[in-house]
């Protein structure tokens, strides 16, 4: 009996100590798999903690997939795109293209600079007459302006010719350039110069040129009225005539302009130039002509208007004065 109580102690002994070293075994298996998930999954986020939290808790069989994160918008996902990536040429041509730079418009030449903005107008008129006597009458010309920071310059042609019974009876040309220079916004804006050119066979001086410049009076200007004096001092010369010197004048230029209705326009223009050293002596050029816009979009008008010139210098007083009476078709671009 002693025998088999030694035996039976003995074995619950052995049992106890297999018991112990198995909690040790198992604890120890715990921590090791605790420390190896970890590390697996400590970049993982709030799944791989749980994941290794349930490896420690010794439910090594749970999917991962069962402990998923609620908010599925919280993690980060790789947007799905089905555009194809650019051929190696395309990406050759990015590249010149990001070293080169964007497209620089060129520098226009001088040319193309004297030539841009300039407005005008061409002018065209005719007329006949018959019976006792045969008249045909042709007259036209054009102006052109460019205005610029201020300032502005003027070109100015008109041409005359006539027949009368078949003979020539009128043949002038007027050619003018005018250059303003704007100096303020005041009464007094700006300086100016003026050259004047006139051809007329029927006169007794093949060519006359005038040169003019002074100040720039500014009376009023407002949308529908424009009133410009212009005052300063001239020199004429008569080529082909007795009288081939410079002779000294003043110069008084006056131009007024009213537009009346959307389609009609009025405009007058008075030259005066006085002789400085005989003001008894002095030449007048009088315009004045109405507008009336036929087409609008397309720049057409009709002109009707007058021309008065006087000079006190002819000996002939029954040639001293010259009255044009004029219907034009104007064209403005």
């Amino acid at each position: 009996m002693d025998s088999i109580n030694q035996s039976l102690t003995a074995g619950k002994d052995d049992v106890a100590l297999g018991r112990q070293n198995f909690k040790i075994m198992l604890t120890l298996s715990v921590v090791l798999m605790t420390l190896v998930t970890g590390q697996i999954h400590a970049d993982e986020g709030p799944e791989g903690q749980l994941a290794a939290a349930v490896v420690s808790g010794g439910i090594l069989t749970a999917p991962r997939g069962a402990y998923a994160d609620p908010d599925p918008t919280s993690q980060a996902t790789q947007p799905e795109t089905d555009e194809p990536l650019p051929s190696l040429d395309e990406a050759l041509e990015a590249e010149k293209q990001a070293q080169v730079g964007p497209e620089v418009e060129p520098e226009p030449y001088w040319f193309e600079k004297l030539i841009e903005g300039w407005k005008g107008e061409i002018r065209l008129g005719t007329d006949l007459s018959t019976g006792t006597v045969e008249r045909t009458r042709f007259r036209g010309g054009f102006n052109i302006n460019k205005s610029y920071d201020g300032h502005k310059t003027s070109l100015r042609t008109d041409y005359a010719y006539a027949e009368t019974n078949n003979v020539e009876s009128e043949n002038r040309m007027v050619n003018g350039l005018t250059q303003d220079w704007g100096t303020g916004d005041t009464k007094f804006s700006g300086v100016f110069v003026r050259g004047t050119g006139e051809m007329d066979e029927f006169r007794e001086y093949d060519y006359r040129l005038n040169v003019a410049g002074g100040g720039r009076y500014q009376i009023v200007k407002d949308d529908k009225t424009d009133s410009l004096l212009r005052i300063g001092v001239s020199a004429t010369r008569e080529f082909g005539s007795t009288r081939e010197n410079w002779v000294p004048e003043g110069a008084f230029f006056l131009s007024v302009s009213r537009i009346l209705t959307a389609k009609q326009k009025l405009t007058a223009n008075v030259d005066y130039f006085p002789e400085l050293e005989n003001p008894d002596k002095y030449r007048v050029t009088a315009k004045a002509t109405w507008d009336y816009t036929l087409d609008q979009e397309n720049g057409l008008s009709l002109r009707i208007g007058a021309e008065n010139r006087y000079d006190t210098r002819i000996e002939d007083a029954n040639n001293r004065n010259d009255l044009d009476i004029r219907a034009e078709l104007v064209w403005q671009f």
